[in-house]
């Protein structure tokens, strides 16, 4: 993050990182790894999943929970184009009836 972030937002940045994703939060840090995988991958950025893919198993994750996590992000990003795209700016409480 050096060569992108500017300096004075440097430490800012590295101090916000290590508070969200400190493993003592309300959220372990295989659970923040694995959603940071499922964003990183929709974003996309390889360079992210890789990390998050290292650290979360460095956590205890497993394949099977990496993909599951990959999974998740892939349809919720599915289905929310399908939705966005097709519902003619419907309100969210009609979204899933049949108003």
């Amino acid at each position: 993050m050096k060569q992108t972030v500017p300096e004075q937002a440097l430490k800012p940045h590295w101090d916000e990182q290590l508070a969200v994703m400190n493993p003592k939060g309300a959220l372990d840090g295989k659970t923040k790894h694995l959603i940071a995988i499922a964003v990183a991958a929709q974003i996309p950025c390889a360079y992210c999943v890789y990390g998050h893919s290292k650290l979360a198993k460095a956590a205890g994750a497993t394949d099977a929970q990496i993909k599951e996590a990959i999974a998740t992000a892939a349809l919720v990003r599915f289905n929310s184009t399908m939705l966005n795209g097709s519902d003619g700016g419907r309100d969210a409480d009609t979204v899933f009836t049949s108003k």
